[in-house]
């Protein structure tokens, strides 16, 4: 029997970020929810902003369930945007702004956004994506950090304009349940073709418990957005998290080691998303020894495992790199290491998250392995992994298994229990925290008739985690360069895909099937065993 109240369907609950932000602009108003610039937004000057952006997205027809995409570095409107969206019941859809015009004009036909907001500095991007007439286009031109580098088409908006508009029709936002999409995140497969990760209201907020539970954070904290909020690593560890608990979030528009070091002191931060690269500059900046580091409980590090030495420069200065695993399917941790453990288990990726199940599973038998350093597929299960690909049943039917959607990466477990990722099922490099697919900077080589066959593999990079290399069998006369295939391939692809090295073989080395053997190559290439580096 029931007291104190009446049962209710969890799926009833609100469970919104988009919610709670109305209830710290209520009850908190003067407290900061937001640095950005030198400018301080309090809880009601930030819920009045996004309360303008949900006010346009109204009027221009944004109905529940619509995609609103974002062309952007990180900034106050990409949040704006962001919990705009959200407010009127719509799925947020952030482009990786480095994206060239094709692959950006690819990802909007699959993702079919209903508007699409440019900072003003992308505007010819968008030109070339959107055309001038055809699409609900929203510019940035009132942030003075993202000046408007052309000029605004007329039937686009501007968010100048928003000063105008009557906010009393959207003064609460629309509730959301644990299945409403929020984010629509675009990542490539295999073949380098792009899928979109739907992540529900009830990942975000699971990931957000799961986070909770293991992770140092507390009222009142300062975190810090520096690595691209359009990745859900620095979006959905501690960005949205700070709004959802009332903390406050400092943002910068792109990573500067100097000026990351100066507001982590400055702002006494306490958590932070960073990539293997950005704390390898960290540790190489001048104000690295200099600087009071002393209030970050919370480094939460990902995409590619974090050099030990580095590790061990931090720990100098009593702050404990946590490492932690995971994809945009899994929005995104699935095991963590918690800070005590960060010497004693160096290289672990950590234990799985509370509300997570992780298991290996031997990719070629489909059983289950369990014995300690024995290597298998990581898999994950748990109301924190993505629901499925946005018009994909054929991607979501063979990346998901019962219910456990399977990562691609390769790991075993240790006798304690602890993770360690040893190498990928996929062939996708990580460079400087961007995920590269092969597949697809090959089938842009291969449309270069210079030479016969191609074959891209990543190799380590002390900088940037792992650096791309282009292999091309040709037996003719060089007459090409490295800048050559930069071009060719700078077409059609954004600069972080483009190879920082090219060898040239006889004969690109192959399986018994007939298939690329990319270990062999990757082995070849790094130990520089094989074929003739060309400048």
């Amino acid at each position: 029997m029931l007291i104190y109240g009446t049962q209710h369907n969890a799926n009833e609950l609100d469970i919104g970020p988009c919610n709670q932000l109305y209830r710290h602009a209520k009850y908190s108003p003067e407290r900061p929810a937001l640095v950005y610039e030198g400018q301080t937004y309090t809880y009601r000057e930030f819920t009045t902003e996004v309360r303008k952006w949900a006010a346009h997205f109204e009027q221009a027809g944004v109905n529940q369930g619509d995609r609103v995409g974002y062309i952007g570095l990180n900034s106050r409107s990409f949040l704006f945007a962001m919990f705009g969206a959200w407010w009127v019941g719509a799925t947020f859809m952030p482009f990786n702004f480095r994206l060239s015009a094709p692959e950006t004009a690819k990802l909007f036909l699959l993702g079919t956004p209903h508007t699409v907001v440019v900072e003003g500095s992308h505007l010819a991007k968008a030109k070339n994506v959107f055309g001038i007439e055809r699409h609900h286009v929203v510019v940035v031109d009132d942030d003075p950090a993202a000046p408007v580098d052309e000029v605004v088409p007329l039937y686009w908006s501007a968010t100048s304009s928003f000063e105008e508009l009557d906010t009393s029709m959207v003064m609460r936002p629309r509730a959301v349940t644990m299945e409403d999409l929020a984010l629509l995140l675009f990542t490539s497969g295999t073949t380098g073709l792009p899928k979109g990760a739907e992540l529900t209201f009830g990942n975000l907020w699971w990931n957000s418990i799961n986070v909770d539970s293991m992770v140092d954070t507390r009222p009142g904290d300062y975190s810090l957005a520096t690595a691209p909020l359009f990745h859900v690593g620095a979006l959905n560890s501690f960005a949205i998290r700070s709004f959802f608990r009332g903390n406050t979030l400092v943002v910068h528009r792109k990573f500067d080691p100097e000026i990351t070091l100066r507001d982590m002191v400055t702002y006494k931060i306490a958590s932070v998303f960073l990539v293997p690269a950005q704390l390898a500059a960290m540790e190489k900046a001048p104000s690295f020894e200099s600087s009071d580091l002393s209030t970050l409980r919370a480094v939460i590090c990902a995409g590619a495992p974090v050099p030990p030495a580095i590790i061990r420069r931090f720990a100098d200065k009593g702050v404990s790199v946590q490492q932690a695993w995971g994809l945009t399917e899994t929005s995104p941790f699935a095991t963590y290491l918690p800070p005590e453990m960060t010497q004693a288990k160096l290289g672990s990726c950590g234990i799985p998250m509370p509300h997570t199940q992780v298991r290996l599973m031997n990719p070629d038998t489909g059983v289950e392995v369990k014995d300690p350093h024995v290597t298998g597929e990581m898999w994950v299960k748990g109301p924190n992994v993505a629901v499925g690909y946005w018009n994909n049943p054929e991607m979501t039917q063979k990346a998901y298994t019962a219910g456990w959607f399977r990562s691609g990466d390769i790991g075993y477990m240790d006798e304690d229990g602890y993770f360690y990722i040893v190498d990928r099922l996929k062939d996708m490099i990580i460079s400087g925290g961007e995920n590269v697919y092969p597949a697809e900077v090959e089938r842009i080589l291969a449309e270069n008739d210079t030479f016969a066959r191609c074959a891209v593999v990543g190799i380590p990079d002390e900088k940037w985690g792992e650096r791309i290399v282009a292999v091309i069998e040709h037996t003719g006369e060089i007459d090409f360069t490295v800048q050559d295939i930069r071009d060719h391939c700078a077409r059609h692809l954004a600069r972080y895909k483009l190879p920082s090295k090219v060898v040239v073989v006889d004969e690109i080395p192959r399986n018994a099937g007939g298939k690329v053997d990319k270990i062999l190559l990757r082995q070849g290439v790094r130990e520089g065993t094989i074929g003739e580096v060309i400048p």
